[in-house]
């Protein structure tokens, strides 16, 4: 459960959407809320989501967060916000149950009408999502929370795409991103595989690997350095081919999760 910080301001959204001031902000938190926790967090992951909320709760955000926030997340989360709008702010629960609400010298959408702005505002939210996810695949060493996601039943891993459309629409934007080119691979985004490796051992085998760049590799939720040569150094893990070697004198532990990240 997310904690009640949001990552935009009432005026925020007024200002970018154009929506009337005479709107009450109690209305407008409670969607903000469930757009950020439905479609923000899937995409930052749990723990880059939480240490956001922490961050401007503590007023000690970095310049990083602060740029992923202001140039990306806001316009996300706005128009998420957006695409639930049509649908609630028509209806209030009353004591006698659900009403709708009326206003004199105007004319009500049909409910076919309401789902079209839905639409239309959820496929711009999702544009910005688009772009978000390519900025932190671009900029993940600024984000530490990105990569070392730590492990339990609640942890949420980042997503890498950003529609969720049923329909397969070919390549994204994010898939042309130059810093995934690669002469044998071509064109391609990032691709995870985790790994439990047998206790005791201090080299084995990732398919998935061979033939690949590895970009990454993490170590029970703490990100390694990747070196091709034999290394002492328990910062560092050695990846040639589908062949992973442990620093020298270093075995691996019962449940010990990897997780490397190659295109």
């Amino acid at each position: 459960m997310s904690k009640n910080i949001i990552f935009i301001t009432e005026q925020t959204f007024k200002e970018r959407t154009g929506a009337s001031n005479a709107i009450d902000g109690k209305q407008l938190f409670p969607m903000i809320k469930v757009a950020q926790d439905m479609y923000i967090m899937p995409v930052l992951g749990s723990t880059l989501f939480a240490r956001l909320q922490n961050g401007i709760d503590n007023d000690n955000l970095t310049v990083s967060e602060k740029t992923l926030i202001d140039s990306y997340l806001t316009d996300a989360l706005i128009w998420f916000t957006m695409s639930l709008l049509p649908m609630t702010m028509g209806y209030q629960l009353f004591s006698k149950g659900f009403l709708q609400k009326t206003a004199e010298e105007s004319n009500a959408p049909s409910r076919g009408d309401l789902e079209i702005l839905e639409k239309k505002y959820r496929s711009m939210a999702e544009y910005y999502n688009t772009r978000m996810i390519g900025y932190l695949q671009e900029n993940y060493n600024s984000f530490y929370e990105y990569i070392n996601t730590g492990s339990g039943w609640d942890v949420v891993l980042p997503e890498n795409k950003a529609y969720t459309s049923p329909i397969y629409l070919g390549t994204t934007t994010m898939s042309r991103n130059p810093r995934y080119v690669n002469s044998s691979n071509g064109l391609g985004v990032p691709k995870n595989v985790y790994v439990t490796p047998n206790a005791g051992v201090s080299t084995f085998q990732v398919n998935e690997l061979n033939g690949r760049t590895t970009l990454l590799a993490i170590r029970n939720g703490f990100t390694k350095a990747i070196t091709s040569s034999p290394t002492a150094n328990s910062g560092y893990l050695q990846v040639v081919n589908a062949t992973v070697t442990l620093p020298t004198g270093d075995l691996t532990e019962s449940g010990e999760v990897f997780i490397f990240q190659y295109i």
